[in-house]
Formats: structure tokens, sequence, C-alpha cells
């Protein structure tokens, strides 16, 4: 794969984030109506040459198109490997359920990654990054000896996703906070959730390592007093994210939106900084953002369920009053 100088990728990363989703232009969606809202998305040029448009596949023709420019465009393969790991071990995971299931999971699959798929359908590992061959093949040979549940693939899977990416943004300071906070608000956003349910038994299962946080003290939060667990998150380094978690369930879409611009947060950093790699990054996650932005507006919409928009803006976006 041929790569190209940081300045033009920068340049042209920089043009596209002119026509990504702004806050007047996501109140002329959320104003449309559903299905309007999808008429307004081609009047965006989202989904062009589509024969079919629904929410499904306006968001997949554009997350292939997102895809297409990191590849067309990268400035070497590190950044590429970081930027495109959750779309190939999405597929991997996907595609090993289904393999276990004996289900067809298609539809569930990125675009653009089927060569992902199909070896792991063909249990042809070769062409796939090391740490995830490895993980696959010994999913393998433990399922000769036990049924694995979908949660375990799952999880398997994830680990091996974040110790990839942080062996590919390794000698990166911005890449590598960025995969290690990540994890961390991964781990803090499941002990969150299994204090929520009262599961004490599942978080060494769960736990993602890579990041900074030690699973010794995460259990020992959770099974502490309330008053406890709130002062374990009030001294994390991730304090304005979690300063909800008192209010208990009802604040996991605030956590997940939160979690959501403390991340994209950490890419403003030296995006005007055209002889580096942060423009092209920032552009990514905004565009990232913008694709599960719009996800929720439209399912929002179709749901009749808008009341429940304005809560699960990105602050990227101005909030609608």
């Amino acid at each position: 794969m041929a790569y190209v100088s940081k300045i033009y990728a920068n340049t042209l990363a920089s043009y596209n984030a002119k026509f990504l989703m702004d806050g007047d232009r996501l109140r002329r969606l959320i104003d449309a109506g559903y299905p309007d809202a999808l008429r307004v998305l081609q009047d965006y040029c989202w989904g062009d040459g589509l024969s079919e448009v629904t929410v499904d596949s306006l968001l997949a023709a554009e997350t292939e198109k997102l895809v297409s420019f990191v590849r067309e465009n990268s400035i070497g393969e590190r950044v590429n490997n970081v930027l495109l790991a959750p779309f190939v071990f999405h597929n991997a995971k996907a595609a090993y359920k289904g393999r276990t299931a004996g289900a067809d999971v298609s539809r569930a699959l990125y675009g653009g990654f089927t060569d992902v798929s199909d070896a792991v359908t063909e249990k042809d590992y070769s062409g796939l990054p090391d740490v995830l061959a490895e993980t696959l093949e010994a999913l393998d040979e433990e399922s000769e000896t036990s049924a694995l549940s979908p949660r375990s693939i799952d999880m398997r899977i994830t680990s091996a996703m974040y110790a990839y990416s942080l062996a590919e943004a390794k000698g990166d300071k911005a890449a590598s906070k960025y995969v290690k906070s990540e994890i961390d608000l991964k781990n803090l956003l499941t002990l969150f959730r299994l204090r929520v349910l009262g599961d004490r038994k599942s978080l060494p299962e769960l736990f993602i390592r890579g990041g900074s946080l030690d699973l010794g003290e995460m259990t020992k939060a959770l099974e502490a007093s309330a008053e406890a667990f709130n002062l374990f998150y009030a001294r994390s380094v991730y304090s304005d994210v979690f300063e909800g978690v008192e209010k208990g369930a009802s604040a996991i879409t605030e956590l997940e939106t939160g979690i959501d611009e403390y991340l994209y947060a950490l890419t403003l950093s030296g995006r005007d900084d055209f002889l580096s790699e942060n423009p092209f990054v920032n552009y990514f996650h905004r565009a990232m953002l913008e694709l599960k932005t719009v996800r929720t507006v439209l399912v929002c919409l179709k749901n009749n369920a808008a009341d429940e928009i304005k809560r699960r803006l990105r602050a990227v976006y101005d909030r609608i009053g």
C-alpha cells in the first residue's frame, strides 16, 4: 500500500471536515422527523447511489466511505492499523460467533473487511494480525472440550484488539494515551454496570488489561459501600466523566456520551499541526462520532422517542435548546 505525505493527507482531512454535521445541520435533521430525516441526509450527500435508502444502508455507506478515505490517504501503516482495528476485530468477533452458532451474521459485518470474516469462517488465520490469530486458535482449542459463551468470545477478541492497538500505538504518546484511556473508560463503565446489576462475580472476565486501572482496586470498589464506590470514581482521573454515578442506572446513557466526549477531546490537541498526524486522526474520530450521533438521532426519531435525543447528543455539537 502506498502512503501519502502528512501535509497532503491532513489537507484532505481538513477539507472533508467542513462537510461534517454541525449543530445547525443536526437541528434540521431532528426537525425533519422520520422518514424525512433520511432525505435530509441525502441532501447532505449521504448514501450517494443507494438504490434502497434505510437507516442501516445510509450508515453502512458512510462508514465504508470513511474507511476508504483512511486506506487511500493514510499517512502510514501504524496509523491505518490503529484507526481501523475496531472494524477488523468487530468482523472477526461477529464471524466467530456466527460460525460457532451456525448463524448468518452477514448483516452485522462491516463492508470492506470481508477478508477478515472469510478467514474466520474458513479457519484460515494466516493473514490476520498475530494476536488475533493466536486468540482465535486458543478459542478453537477450548471449544473442542467445552462450549464457548458469546460473552467469552466477545471479551477474548476485544482484549486482543486492545493488545494489538497498544502495540501499534507504541512510541506515539498521543495514540497510546487514547488507547489506554479508552481501556480505562470501558473498564469503569463495566464496573458501574455490574454494580447496578448487583453482579459481583463477572469483573475478572470482563476486565480489559493494558490500561492504568488495577483489577484488585476495582474489585474492592465493586464490593464496597455506596459511599466508598462513589468515592472511587471521584478520585479517578476520569472523575468528570463519571460525576453522575450516584444516579444509578439512569446515568448510563449520560456516562456513555461523556466517554465519547472525553475520547474525542483527546484528539483536539495539535489538530492544526499539518506536519503531524493529528489533523487526520481528529477528522477520523470526528467522523466516527458523527456516524454514532446520526444513528442515535434516526433510531430515536423512528421509535417516536425524540425527547431522548437531547440528552444523548455529544458536546461536539451545539446543544439543542
